[in-house]
């Protein structure tokens, strides 16, 4: 009967006072809904990725050559200690005909990196292909695609190129949209690929090589054993190929050597005899006017047989001339051949878009440790001021239970079936949200610049029970505690109604030229806000922290928003980098020089431009872009070199490097410290630094050449072009990047607007994910300033009546208690900047790239931003209650205490 009794009166207690049973349950709703949705949305990134990476058996190393991979070379691949499996397989750098649109073309894999099929079937006959899905808007299944290729030692490597289209795919090997790697052709950026049969290869050698290993089977690809063994693996099998490329180069020119060498020896000898036959020729002659001379008769035919001769010897002189010139330029190239270069990637190295996924969704791991904590200290404050008045309205109640003979255990049960019951459900919706909306969310936000599809879902039992005892110990916790404080008193004394706390003199009155020059009600309002100090200490915190959230959100918004134009428009001013071949003619040189000198062409800076690498603490391999200008006093013009704080500008001096800022966080040095980096060749060098630029996107090294000459111990030698375009459009440099790559000088291309897509596809990820969270902070704001006022307004309700009955307006009776609170939430909104400041801050640290450096400064427009949101809520809300405040039963009121 005891418990039947309680129930009905927990029932009659939600029924009668809807709005703070809502108000409890919308906090517990936006806590646990940031906090379970941001927890298992980066794990469900990373699961979606390696069950797609799993169900296609993506490799764990590649290995290539610029050469190719011939029959010794796979004998070395296939005999690396631990080997799995391994698979070779054929590809081909191709154009779409009559465009600048690279596409990779790759014989279909039997087992390694197989690909997923999205419409159509995969290639089985001569002359068919699958192509990218991306291009499935662009093309249509049954579709003929052609392509251009270029010639390989006066070879093409495809048997036909024209395809027809029977499927789309998508690759397990490329999975971010916007980067597919770089080519030689083209405007040096891959755009796609697809698959063709085999057998249309021609080809001697392979192109890749795939490798998996017996002990990396098994391994979560975010398991740290799995990125050891891929480290492990990565360095046996450069050093099972560091050989080769001397081996390959030596075989690649033994025989033509010798056949340009037994060429020659046949020329000479060819010499040898036409000089023969070229003196005897000339005795003949010398004979013939002898005896003309003595008036001795002479043959006319002899005379003839003697022309036909020289004439005869003068065309093999200049057959042997020419074929000299043909051995000439067939020796040149051959002394230009270098030796091939092996790139053996882990998945990191060579899947673009791995690691930045990845990245992403630790990004949001980060962002659950921060955000739902603040809803939940916010919901537990909230809460504990909504259970107090809660308390307080139900103390009669409380007595008469207590006298009827409930223990304090059964009055206790009350309140705390009804924390649970709204926190409870407002977990249970949370949860359900937290699990579906918020992951797809985000996904989709980061997805936009990748090709996973089909996030996996999952159910976090762990964060689940977790968001459940938070929710619950923030309202049912409170509720005890309170209900404990007033079950200590008799039931005498709690049928009575509390008395209303005492007012005093507060330090503002002591101040006698600011106290006398106040009204009445602002008097009254200075009294109160000292008078009710648990209450003014929660909303200046619930407001601040609604502030904050705003404040760190529009913050990590601008924080990146800004990073294209700053790196582009402030610091780089060149719009790519043309790196030259390692040899090359005189005329292939003059060629180049021509382009550089057009009217394209605005201005170009001849530089020394090398990747090197270093590794950080945590033995993440960091690459490098070290450029050494020719002419230092120019540099300025294309690259602006200063500090970020102060803004002054860096020169580049011969007692150091100039390295960029986001690398001397990473590598924890700082001006006059020494570090050591690795060339190509891995040999290591030590750097000292005698400056820090700023620099949001990419790792950069600068220094003089003098300095250069001292760190390497060579000759300064340049070997790229910075250059600047009259007409810096994207549509212009994709065009001149690619006339650029035709000429045979030109061995790469790096373009400026590739780096400003990939940031701009990152912006698009954190800023679809900030507008969630903001969206969140803003419905926080409306949940805590309207309850806090609510509570304030039932706390007060008979001061009201008595104000109203004593003849003020109903616009000067909301004013008297709504000045408080936008007191209040003014003052709340100045602590918040403070807070969300070091919100943004250690968020911007945590999340940022390694390859990025985003702007820690708040702009104004930001603080500007969130305060405008808070108060125009609190004035929103103003109106909600104005309209209660007019309706307010003043007898009923004011009688309600007897």
């Amino acid at each position: 009967m005891a418990k039947k009794t309680i129930n009905k009166d927990v029932r009659r207690s939600i029924t009668g006072s809807l709005g703070r049973f809502l108000s409890i349950f919308s906090l517990m709703v936006l806590g646990v809904f940031a906090f379970v949705g941001l927890k298992v949305s980066g794990p469900n990134m990373r699961a979606t990725a390696e069950h797609f990476y799993t169900q296609h058996r993506l490799a764990d190393l590649t290995v290539t050559s610029t050469l190719g991979l011939d029959d010794s070379d796979q004998k070395l691949i296939k005999a690396t200690s631990g080997v799995k499996q391994v698979e070779f397989g054929y590809f081909r750098d191709v154009l779409l005909k009559g465009t600048h649109t690279s596409l990779r073309l790759f014989s279909p894999p039997q087992d390694l990196s197989t690909y997923a099929l999205q419409a159509g079937r995969m290639p089985t006959q001569t002359g068919e292909i699958a192509l990218d899905y991306l291009y499935k808007g662009q093309f249509h299944l049954g579709d003929t695609i052609d392509f251009t290729e270029e010639k390989s030692d006066g070879n093409y490597i495809l048997r036909q190129h024209s395809f027809k289209i029977v499927g789309f795919v998508k690759s397990s090997e490329y999975v971010d949209k916007n980067d597919f790697g770089r080519t030689t052709i083209g405007t040096g950026q891959l755009n796609g690929y697809g698959i063709i049969p085999k057998n249309t290869f021609d080809s001697s050698v392979y192109m890749i090589a795939r490798m998996t290993f017996t002990r990396m089977q098994g391994l979560s690809i975010y398991d740290v054993r799995y990125n050891d063994l891929a480290s492990h693996y990565q360095t046996k099998v450069e050093n099972q190929l560091k050989n080769q490329p001397e081996n390959r180069l030596k075989a690649l020119k033994t025989e033509p050597q010798q056949q340009i060498n037994s060429a020659k020896v046949e020329l000479e000898q060819k010499e040898q005899q036409i000089a023969q036959q070229k003196s005897q020729l000339d005795k003949q002659q010398q004979q013939l006017v002898a005896a003309e001379a003595t008036g001795l008769p002479v043959s006319p035919e002899m005379q003839t047989q003697i022309d036909d001769g020289q004439q005869q010897i003068k065309q093999a002189q200049s057959k042997i001339t020419s074929a000299q010139s043909d051995l000439q330029t067939k020796q040149e190239a051959l002394n230009r051949l270098v030796a091939p270069v092996y790139t053996v990637n882990n998945r990191k190295d060579g899947n673009p878009g791995y690691q930045s996924f990845l990245d992403d969704s630790t990004r949001i791991d980060t962002l659950s440790n921060v955000f739902p904590v603040v809803l939940f200290a916010i919901a537990l404050l909230v809460s504990l001021t909504t259970m107090t008045r809660f308390v307080e309205e139900e103390r009669s109640n409380l007595g008469l239970l207590k006298a009827l003979g409930y223990s304090n255990r059964q009055i206790h049960q009350k309140f705390i079936i009804y924390g649970l019951v709204s926190s409870g459900s407002g977990a249970v919706a949370g949860t359900i949200l937290g699990h579906t909306f918020l992951p797809i969310a985000v996904f989709n936000a980061y997805t936009a610049s990748s090709t996973f599809s089909n996030l996996r879902l999952t159910f976090s039992v762990f964060w689940t029970i977790v968001a459940f005892l938070i929710a619950i110990a923030c309202s049912v916790l409170p509720a005890y505690w309170v209900v404990y404080q007033e079950l200590r008193a008799a039931p005498a004394q709690l049928f009575l109604a509390k008395a209303p706390k005492a007012g005093s003199r507060i330090l503002l009155e002591k101040i006698g030229f600011i106290w006398r020059r106040m009204s009445f009600t602002y008097k009254v309002t200075a009294r109160n806000l000292f008078r009710y100090k648990k209450r003014m200490l929660m909303t200046i915190f619930g407001v601040a922290g609604c502030t904050a959230l705003l404040v760190m959100g529009f913050g990590i918004r601008d924080s990146i928003s800004g990073l294209a134009s700053r790196q582009f428009g402030d610091i780089l001013h060149y719009d790519m980098i043309a790196v030259e071949q390692e040899k090359m003619t005189n005329a292939e040189r003059d060629e180049l020089d021509k382009k550089l000198n057009s009217d394209t062409i605005d201005s170009h800076l001849s530089v020394h431009f090398e990747q090197l690498t270093k590794k950080t603490d945590d033995n993440e391999t960091q690459q490098i872009s070290m450029i050494v200008p020719n002419q230092t006093n120019h540099f300025s013009q294309y690259v602006t070199l200063r500090n970020r704080i102060s803004q002054k500008k860096l020169p580049l001096t011969d007692s150091g490097a100039i390295i960029s800022e986001k690398l001397s966080d990473l590598l924890n040095v700082r001006v006059g410290d020494r570090f050591t980096v690795e060339n190509a060749d891995h040999k290591q060098f030590k750097i000292r630094i005698s400056g820090i630029t700023e620099m949001y996107m990419g790792h950069y090294l600068f220094m003089s050449p003098i300095e250069y000459q001292h760190v390497f111990g060579k000759n300064f030698t340049a070997n790229a072009q910075l250059i600047k375009l009259t007409d810096s459009k994207e549509s212009n440099v994709r065009e001149q990047s690619a006339k650029l790559m035709s000429l045979p000088a030109v061995a790469a291309i790096s373009q400026n607007i590739d780096m400003r897509n990939t940031i701009d596809a990152f912006m698009q990820g954190m800023n679809s994910v900030m507008f969630v969270l903001i969206i969140c902070a803003i419905l926080l704001a409306v949940v805590v300033i309207y309850n806090l006022t609510n509570i304030n307004v039932s706390e007060r309700i008979r001061e009201l009546s008595t104000i109203k009955v004593l003849g003020f307006y109903d616009r000067e009776v909301t004013m008297y208690i709504y000045r408080e609170t936008i007191l209040l939430s003014f003052i709340g909104i100045l602590c918040g900047f403070g807070l969300g400041a070091f919100f943004h801050r250690f968020i911007i640290e945590q999340v940022a790239p390694d390859l990025v450096m985003f702007n820690l400064a708040l702009l104004w427009t930001n603080l500007l931003l969130s305060a405008t949101i808070t108060m125009a809520t609190t004035l929103a809300l103003s109106l909600f209650v104005h309209f209660k405040l007019k309706r307010v039963d003043m007898l009923g009121a004011l009688k309600s205490i007897d």
